[in-house]
């Protein structure tokens, strides 16, 4: 019914609602002149055919004008199987790395390319040689096409299958006729492309070093680029140096008084400064730049980098998260007002994108101020996710932690537990255990858990909580001994936690007072009930 009333009302707020009171009034303002005779008959049925149907038709034109567009079908290439299980060679991506040049600016709007890319670092590294993984993953993205190859005896085949309609096309043809001539024929299946396809040239050096860059084999990609200076190559080895400068971790506070280099970017600067100076940047270089900024914070200048690979790259959703990086007053120029906006972007584009999914869920829980709506949604979020990259940990992490806030403690216990068996070594996950048989007052169970966080790594906020149920449980000087504890490793003003332990400690002090003065009266009480004996 909802589907239906928003179909009906399509992009008018209370659409099909205003209509109907539009109606009631026109033909109960024409039934009282009818009855009041200011209006005769013919003139009365006249003009009731007249306004409704022209009510009816001014509705139907505002509904096709506001019609939002339709949702653009995506289409998944798959790497080509040459064998039972895939070696991560260029040859097997040669198919898609060409479809996807061949695509990029030159498709039709109600199509979009998913970029082998994507599909890669959403895939389980162990799993990447599973061709029957890739084929799950490709179908959970919901896509509309998926085009499957095979190489087999000289022979390449194509299979273009439409997921909706559930048909499907072979397209067979000799290798050395080459993925050109196969790209031609399944444009010719979908019209995919606006104007007749160029098939550029692969450098299948290149596409081999950009996965060994994707699977995190930074020696291999330096070793294959070796010796090159043109700028593809040069690209490469700055996108090294780039992705080893991320995984610094620089000291903030620090960083705040002295200016802390961090010599990876530098190195990546040296590059890739002076192409840019040349002008000769690309999308990928003006992404890798404002990755550095962004991370360097420096983002009047990111944003300039980011934009322009947005201008040359629309549908890029990495430089959409990046973007998101930036002030929201920032974004307008480009159409987005919030960061949540632009992050959904970025979504839409790749579902499976790990990082703009946890950025958004937590954007969004934190943007509704915790609201049950905005947990539900964020839930919403990760659950979509976790059905393309199912049992990912810090996704499930997250999940249960708003399971949490939403009282739902019975869905987070199992998340919890397959974390626990899974990163046994690990005190956070003996600390969500806790948390959950705290929250279904089960202290007994609860709190082994707390004790072996702390024990493990004096985990911070397992203090609070054994405080807690030492207080509930009676042991006074435990609980105080365990609040103080907390206090003591107060992160800053803003600790909330350590605010709690101060709660604990003044409530936990009043009830000992209070139990010193009750036994004062016991005692006074019996005392005199003694001596009147």
């Amino acid at each position: 019914m909802g589907e239906l009333i928003s179909f009906l009302s399509s992009g008018i707020p209370g659409g099909i609602f205003l209509l109907f009171i539009v109606l009631f009034v026109i033909n109960l303002s024409l039934f009282f002149l009818k009855n009041s005779e200011l209006m005769s008959p013919a003139t009365w049925k006249k003009n009731l055919i007249t306004l409704n149907l022209a009510a009816f038709l001014f509705y139907a034109a505002l509904w096709f004008i506001t019609q939002p567009p339709k949702p653009q079908e995506r289409v998944v290439v798959l790497p080509t199987q040459i064998s039972d299980t895939l070696s991560l060679t260029p040859e097997e991506f040669l198919l898609t790395e060409t479809f996807e040049k061949a695509a990029l600016n030159n498709t039709n709007d109600r199509y979009l390319v998913h970029r082998w890319e994507w599909l890669f670092e959403t895939i389980k590294p162990r799993q990447r040689s599973q061709y029957a993984e890739w084929q799950r993953t490709a179908r959970a993205l919901r896509p509309r096409f998926i085009v499957e190859s095979r190489i087999e005896n000289g022979q390449m085949t194509c299979l273009v299958l439409d997921v909706k309609k559930n048909k499907r096309v072979q397209i067979a043809g000799k290798k050395e006729q080459g993925v050109g001539w196969f790209i031609r024929r399944v444009d010719g299946e979908l019209g995919l492309f606006k104007d007749t396809p160029s098939i550029p040239q692969i450098d299948r050096t290149i596409l081999a070093a950009r996965l060994a860059l994707y699977n995190k084999d930074y020696a291999r990609v330096l070793a294959l680029v070796e010796g090159r200076e043109d700028i593809p190559a040069r690209t490469l080895k700055a996108a090294v140096l780039i992705e080893k400068g991320l995984q610094v971790d620089v000291d903030q506070e620090r960083a705040k008084y002295v200016p802390i280099k961090n010599p990876d970017f530098e190195k990546a600067k040296q590059i890739l400064v002076p192409i840019v100076k040349q002008r000769k940047n690309t999308p990928e270089i003006d992404l890798l730049m404002g990755r550095m900024l962004i991370r360097e914070k420096e983002y009047t200048a990111a944003e300039m980098f980011l934009k322009k690979a947005y201008v040359e790259d629309p549908e890029n959703s990495r430089v959409h998260f990046n973007l998101s990086f930036l002030l929201p007053d920032r974004l307008k120029d480009i159409g987005y007002n919030s960061r949540v906006q632009i992050l959904k972007r970025a979504i839409y584009l790749d579902p499976g994108y790990r990082d703009a999914v946890y950025q958004l869920a937590n954007e969004i829980y934190l943007s509704g101020r915790g609201t049950l709506g905005s947990i539900q949604e964020a839930i919403n979020i990760i659950n979509r996710f976790l059905e393309i990259h199912p049992g990912d940990p810090e996704m499930l992490s997250l999940l249960g932690t708003l399971y949490i806030k939403t009282n739902y403690v019975k869905k987070a216990l199992p998340i919890y537990k397959a974390l626990f068996e899974e990163f046994p070594d690990d005190s956070d996950s003996y600390y969500n255990l806790g948390v959950c048989y705290y929250m279904l007052d089960e202290y007994n169970t609860a709190l082994p858990y707390f004790l072996k966080a702390i024990e493990m790594d004096r985990h911070l906020d397992s203090y609070l909580y054994v405080g807690m149920i030492y207080r509930k449980m009676g042991k006074l000087d435990s609980a105080l001994k365990y609040f103080r504890e907390r206090v003591a490793r107060k992160t800053g003003d803003d600790d909330t936690y350590a605010k709690e332990a101060m709660a604990g400690i003044r409530s936990v002090l009043i009830q000992m007072e209070e139990e010193k003065i009750a036994a004062k009266a016991d005692s006074s009480k019996q005392s005199s009930t003694h001596q009147r004996d």
